[in-house]
């Protein structure tokens, strides 16, 4: 027999009435996942939502066997939660979607939480690429996303987003990336003294990235050749300022040092992203000797 699903009719409905807190940013606690490509991966990376609005009975019976699967699983984290499956309207989801056209279930959840010292810790002793990549007042939702998957996608060991920049956690952040923010730690609303006093008393380098800084290439050739000769390159965290601003005056002074990227016909400048992932590449990639 078809299980019945209960059925959000109202717009003032609790759940939709959460949907518009978090979208608004009144709620830090919670979450939102929307799209199968997100909700899945949430789901793959253990993360179990406290329920889900789906606009058909398929899709809902479909996320109500999915959710079954995932419950099954050990997750210390959420043991005490039983994850809902509601029917809504395409409608009403359209009201509350972030999406131009709403696809697939939007589900709540409880908002990952990552500690960044055990994070920094964890680097420091990695015989990986030693980097992490760090949002430093990043507005744009879509840009810390696009971050976060530079990070996941270019060998980066973390993301960490610090207080005073969007969240990767923003709907628009998670799409950005691609379903990637859940393949990496991600530890946000860090304080930029915390950064800086943990980093010196864990002998991680910070630095910025800055047109008037070092030549990435030249930088990028020193870990190459600290590499090639079987030796541990420093850990670093990079810092992506904010998008025109760039770092601030008193970031860059608290830094180790600044790196630019050599540009051509009198550009100025790449987006945030872009900059990011030619750093990186050139700090990861090229520079561990492995293939782009």
């Amino acid at each position: 027999m078809p299980t019945a699903f209960e059925t959000v009719t109202s717009a003032q409905n609790a759940r939709l009435k959460a949907v518009r807190q978090v979208r608004a940013g009144r709620d830090k606690d919670h979450v939102l996942f929307e799209g199968h490509r997100v909700v899945g991966d949430a789901l793959a990376a253990g993360v179990l939502p406290l329920w889900v609005l789906c606009d058909s009975d398929e899709l809902a019976a479909e996320m109500a066997d999915k959710l079954a699967v995932a419950a099954e699983k050990p997750h210390s984290k959420y043991a005490k939660i039983r994850p809902e499956v509601l029917l809504c309207s395409t409608q009403l989801l359209r009201e509350v979607s972030d999406l131009d056209t709403p696809a697939g279930p939007l589900a709540m959840a409880f908002r990952p939480f990552v500690e960044v010292e055990p994070v920094l810790e964890r680097v420091c002793r990695s015989r990986g690429s030693r980097l992490i990549l760090a949002a430093a007042g990043v507005q744009d939702p879509g840009n810390v996303g696009a971050l976060v998957r530079v990070a996941a996608g270019l060998g980066a060991e973390a993301l960490i987003s610090l207080k005073g920049g969007a969240s990767p956690w923003h709907p628009r952040a998670l799409r950005g990336a691609s379903g990637t923010t859940f393949r990496l730690p991600v530890p946000e609303r860090v304080s930029e003294s915390d950064l800086f006093s943990l980093a010196m008393d864990l002998g991680i380098e910070v630095w910025g990235a800055d047109g008037s800084g070092e030549a990435l290439s030249a930088f990028a050739q020193q870990r190459a050749a600290i590499r090639s000769e079987g030796k541990t390159v420093p850990p670093m965290i990079l810092l992506m300022g904010e998008e025109g601003r760039g770092l601030s005056e008193k970031m860059r002074k608290s830094c180790t040092g600044t790196l630019a990227i050599s540009l051509t016909r009198e550009v100025e400048s790449l987006n945030v992203a872009t900059a990011a992932a030619v750093l990186v590449h050139a700090l990861v990639g090229a520079g561990a000797g492995q293939k782009a």
